[in-house]
């Protein structure tokens, strides 16, 4: 029979196939670390129990940072990796219990999964990592205590399958294309589109690297990017890329690194790097950190969010009218 911890590692197996995972910054091909194992191995190396290693705890502030990150389908990716890596920790005590109580492994492990999955959606934005990954195994142990201590078989009724798919019900963090002008004021959707990218495309040019951008549109009309990748198309953006044969649309964001240093996102802030550090100490920096080796890095998409920095949706032929005009062409 199935329980939940069974069908968390299946999925994540299935997810993360036999190919080196990387859990610093998500990517393989973005990382700086050069070699990277697969989940499994990972899995193997990490301890979270009472013994935990600096290396395993620098990994799990990053598996968390990138379960909170990114579109909706890596959060859920990385939450059920999270998940994945406290299982080791829960079976043998669930055993235990369920022996001591005559009372079925598999409700007990659903009660502990509820626990961890309860904490992990309450805790606060800031709470340190360390502090969320003692939370999650407390609220599990009092989950399955409280299940097997009520003297009843009645557990939650939604099944293990429904248990996993609710993990997905996490507060879109999607980042919204802005507008230069209000929206009342623009004669259209398009013009105010149009109008966007002109004035980026001019930003562009005076700092003098419309000689990157232009390279980073010519690789869009060739193809070279999925269209799994590209901004979803509002109606009015539908013909304009129908003419095309393709969606050319790009986050302002995508001519961006990835990421950036902590001292950096520290400076952007108005802090210095031990200030930055202390908070992030005391839970109250705003934004996470990822590790790669015994450095930290920060998601430049994030760093966006918390400057209130919009990261407008643009197309290549409006950017390159906006840097001809600046440049007096």
């Amino acid at each position: 029979m199935h329980d939940v911890f069974t069908l968390i590692t299946e999925r994540v197996l299935r997810d993360c196939g036999g190919e080196p995972l990387c859990a610093h910054v998500g990517n393989v091909q973005m990382c700086a670390v050069k070699k990277h194992s697969t989940y499994q191995a990972l899995r193997e190396k990490v301890r979270l129990g009472r013994s935990k290693s600096v290396a395993s705890m620098r990994l799990w502030e990053s598996v968390v940072t990138l379960a909170r990150e990114g579109s909706q389908q890596e959060r859920e990716k990385w939450l059920m990796i999270l998940l994945d890596l406290l299982t080791p920790y829960f079976e043998g005590w669930s055993k235990d219990l369920a022996r001591k109580w005559n009372y079925e492994v598999a409700d007990i492990r659903s009660a502990m999964m509820e626990g961890a999955l309860e904490a992990w959606f309450s805790m606060p934005g800031g709470m340190p990592s360390k502090e969320l990954l003692n939370s999650m195994m407390t609220r599990a142990f009092k989950g399955a205590r409280g299940l097997v201590e009520a003297a009843s078989s009645e557990t939650c009724t939604a099944g293990t399958e429904d248990l996993i798919a609710a993990t997905s019900h996490e507060e879109d963090l999607t980042l919204r294309a802005s507008s230069i002008v209000e929206t009342r004021a623009a004669p259209d959707p398009n013009s105010n589109e149009r109008i966007r990218g002109e004035r980026e495309g001019a930003l562009l040019q005076r700092m003098g690297v419309m000689s990157r951008v232009n390279i980073f549109h010519s690789k869009l009309r060739n193809g070279w990017r999925d269209e799994k990748e590209s901004p979803p198309l509002s109606s009015e953006q539908v013909g304009r890329s129908w003419a095309d044969g393709k969606n050319l649309y790009y986050r302002f964001s995508d001519l961006l690194p990835q990421y950036i240093g902590f001292n950096e996102a520290a400076k952007a802030l108005g802090l210095s790097e031990s200030q930055a550090s202390k908070m992030a100490r005391k839970g109250t920096l705003p934004f996470r950190v990822l590790w790669i080796g015994n450095s930290r890095a920060v998601s430049v998409a994030s760093l966006m969010r918390i400057l209130n920095i919009h990261d407008s949706i643009l197309h290549p032929d409006d950017v390159e009218n906006g840097a001809s005009h600046a440049g007096g062409q």
